[in-house]
């Protein structure tokens, strides 16, 4: 009676190998191994798991140096046992977090997961200096997905095919030299996802991303704020894509000083956050006025066909510090608008974007900072766009702070708007007095048509207002 309770409780140990083995490729390696302690039926499991998953930081917390030593020792140890009692012949996914020196190691680990046949491999490094790659990994034809960070030294051959390599995240590696990462893409012939997390010392000055199956682009690039030797004063950062199929765009960018971006005619959603000077901005003649030129009005209007666009405070400021007349582009696909962290000033820049998007559907604006210089009113279009009178139906506004230039600004796009259906305004950032100072205000305004549906959201709970 006994033994018929404890198989019939023992419902995970009565599935199939291979469900069991599915159910185990969720937890890091260790954990898997440790199961080896269960039953008989457990004991050999492991060693039939496709994912691979070695992270040092489930080792090491020492409460010594010579007790870290001894952790470190016991890890490779372990990663060692692993892969030569593994009997996968093809991995799905190889992934090592570890931040020894001792680079023979981590080779050999990453050989062993080559000639598995590893489809996915995530190296997340934090070591002293750079591991570099055997040179079978630019020739892998299984990989599909490749993540290298940190302490990763990038020497491109002159042979690279990856031939199933559909997503690459570069993350603070070093390259070899400037050409390296368009060396990598080359052979990269169905690559479909790139991130490219950079630093100041990865010696790329020119970014040159050219691959015509790509579909999703990310860029980051940040300064770490100290002063290399190796910069160059007459040299700047640049980034080139050439990408026809690319559908989503991000750049965070605030080094660049130029973007060379070609016609992107699948573009569906970009976001973009770059900072730049207001002396890298031209001066020509415009329509009898003055209008500005510069590396964000050409990043615009190289993708001024795309249908979502996020646009940051950050970014908006780098335009105002241009004076006169704004040049943008004519965004005639885009339904959707993105303000994102935007503060006083930024809110000058909407009549603009209104005007030369035609056919806009959605607006969203969150306010995130403050300038230091806060303006006295909102400044009203002199016309009113077309999208507000023909197409625009929803507007979010994120955490309004209660200025009078908010105010102004969304007492005309609630008179203007003629065909809006949804208008969510969120107070919570405002405190509590000025809070139901500002609800009272935005119930009391006028609205452009009947069905608009006004949704306040504060702290007293959603309040809406048909």
């Amino acid at each position: 009676m006994g033994s018929e309770y404890e198989e019939s409780r023992d419902i995970i140990s009565n599935l199939p190998d291979e469900l069991l083995c599915h159910i185990l490729s969720f937890l890091p390696t260790k954990f898997a191994v440790g199961t080896s302690i269960l039953s008989k039926r457990w004991r050999y499991l492991w060693a039939s798991v496709p994912i691979l998953d070695f992270d040092d930081e489930l080792w090491l917390n020492p409460s010594t140096l010579v007790e870290l030593e001894e952790r470190i020792i016991m890890f490779q140890n372990f990663v060692d046992g692993v892969l030569r009692h593994s009997e996968v012949s093809c991995i799905k996914k190889f992934r090592l977090g570890y931040r020894d020196n001792n680079l023979d190691s981590v080779y050999s680990w990453i050989c062993i997961a080559l000639e598995r046949r590893v489809q996915e491999l995530d190296l997340h490094l934090l070591i002293d200096w750079g591991v570099e790659l055997p040179p079978m990994f630019f020739i892998c034809k299984t990989l599909v997905v490749v993540k290298l960070s940190c302490a990763l030294f990038l020497d491109i051959p002159t042979t690279v095919w990856l031939p199933s390599l559909k997503a690459l995240h570069l993350k603070s590696v070093e390259y070899s030299d400037d050409d390296s990462i368009q060396k990598l893409l080359s052979g990269c012939p169905v690559l479909e996802e790139l991130v490219i997390e950079r630093e100041e010392r990865d010696n790329q000055w020119v970014v040159n991303v050219s691959n015509p199956s790509l579909k999703i682009l990310r860029i980051f690039f940040f300064t770490d704020g100290f002063a290399h030797p190796y910069e160059q004063e007459d040299q700047d950062y640049k980034v080139v894509v050439d990408a026809p199929n690319l559908e989503y765009l991000s750049i965070t960018d605030y080094l660049s000083k130029d973007y060379f971006v070609k016609d992107l005619p699948s573009l569906v959603k970009a976001f973009i956050d770059v900072e730049q000077d207001s002396e890298e901005f031209e001066e020509s003649p415009h329509n009898g006025g003055i209008s500005y030129h510069g590396p964000i009005y050409e990043l615009l209007g190289r993708i001024s066909n795309v249908k979502c666009l996020s646009l940051t405070g950050v970014t908006l400021d780098s335009l105002s510090g241009t004076i006169g007349d704004y040049k943008l582009p004519t965004f005639h696909n885009m339904t959707c608008l993105e303000f994102l962290f935007i503060g006083g000033f930024n809110w000058d820049f909407l009549p603009n974007f209104l005007h030369s998007s035609p056919n806009l559907e959605a607006l969203v604006i969150e306010t995130g900072y403050t300038n230091e210089l806060i303006p006295e009113g909102w400044l009203m279009p002199l016309q009113v766009p077309a999208c507000l009178v023909l197409h625009l139906k929803e507007i979010e506004i994120r955490r309004i702070v209660g200025e009078d230039y908010e105010l102004e600004a969304v007492e005309y796009l609630l008179k203007k708007a003629e065909v809006l259906q949804q208008m969510t305004i969120d107070c919570h950032e405002s405190s509590m007095d000025q809070e139901f100072c500002v609800c009272k205000k935005l119930l009391g305004l006028p609205r452009g048509t009947r069905s608009c549906q006004l949704t306040i959201l504060c702290s007293c709970g959603d309040t809406p207002c048909c």
